[in-house]
């Protein structure tokens, strides 16, 4: 696996200059601070950053995935140096997905190890701290849903297993919040409305941003997946692939962070009723640190036998997807914790 690292730049008005052999960051509040590129595997600047034309030359050249997101951590865009060169791959992509039975197999695969990976959240915290009775009724539904799973044919159904289970598990997620002054009434997004959502959706964004990299870095079309249908502008593998890192990735990580007291609600602006709730900056980059040392963290991975980086495991399940496609493996075996 790769060891290039990902470079964050979250100040406002920064700029982005080249100096050397290096790239400075520039900004009036804070001193510059250099940015090595010889093992720089991709650069994500948030907000009003600003790159100079030889500075976005040299990402170019270098082949740095240079990713754009929004100050609140939407994802605008990316900068990359060219298209994939694995033809073949991407032509065994096509013609998979475009076959109905293997996309309706790939999707409950996907879905499996979502609903997996969300109950075993769920009983990991009931059997450290309380089995409420929202944190049973998730559980018996989740195992339910994975039942139920097993003997769908068909990718709509498969859907709607998926959606049944996710909102049995959102229900049951409150009650993993233990931190006073949160607490969460159900999913809400586009905007969030809550803190618990605000951390959430960010954790996503970023979760869907290092899905991305790695399916590009595969060579697999990130537009063109199995469980999510193909729309125009949605990069629908990335959601496929992200499903299953959802809860033991970016839920473990919120629900640690709030019950730990690395937030406050200083930390978010309620800016009236409707209206979207905002994290400060401050807390933003907290945020981001903690994800960031999730991705780094060294994880037991099954397939490997060993501990890999949650990074280094996001790349591995976008090749095991691709494997799956090409025919090397008997279907796709989603990342599943213990």
């Amino acid at each position: 696996m790769s060891g290039a690292r990902t470079v964050y730049v979250a100040r406002k008005g920064a700029t982005l200059r080249r100096d050397g052999a290096r790239l400075t960051v520039v900004s009036r509040q804070d001193a510059p601070v250099p940015v090595t590129v010889h093992d720089l595997g991709q650069l994500v600047l948030m907000g009003n950053v600003t790159l100079t034309p030889a500075a976005l030359e040299m990402l170019l050249r270098e082949g740095v995935d240079t990713v754009l997101l929004s100050w609140s951590g939407r994802y605008r865009g990316r900068i990359v140096g060219g298209p994939s060169r694995n033809v073949a791959l991407r032509v065994a992509q096509y013609r998979a997905l475009d076959d109905p039975a293997r996309a309706c197999a790939l999707a409950k695969d996907v879905v499996a190890g979502k609903v997996c990976n969300q109950r075993v959240l769920l009983q990991r915290h009931a059997r450290r701290h309380s089995k409420t009775d929202a944190l049973d009724l998730g559980i018996r539904a989740m195992r339910a849903s994975q039942l139920r799973l097993e003997r769908l044919g068909d990718l709509d159904q498969v859907r709607g297993c998926e959606g049944a289970a996710a909102a049995a598990y959102f229900r049951a997620f409150d009650d993993l919040i233990r931190a006073p002054g949160f607490r969460f009434d159900g999913r809400n997004r586009r905007p969030p409305l809550d803190p618990v959502n605000v951390l959430l959706s960010l954790g996503y964004t970023l979760l869907s941003n290092a899905v991305e990299a790695a399916v590009h870095v595969v060579g697999l079309d990130p537009y063109l997946g199995a469980l999510h249908a193909n729309t125009a502008g949605r990069p629908s593998l990335v959601c496929d692939l992200v499903e299953e890192l959802r809860a033991p990735i970016v839920d473990a990580l919120v629900v640690a962070a709030l019950n730990k007291g690395a937030f406050s609600p200083r930390d978010f602006e309620d800016t009236g009723p409707g209206e979207p709730v905002r994290i400060t900056p401050h807390a933003m980059r907290w945020f981001v640190t903690l994800f960031e040392r999730r991705l780094v963290r060294p994880t037991w991975y099954e397939p490997a036998g060993c501990k890999r980086t949650v990074r280094d495991i996001i790349e591995a399940q976008a090749r095991a997807f691709a494997r799956a496609i090409v025919g090397e493996a008997d279907r796709y075996d989603p990342y599943l914790t213990r």
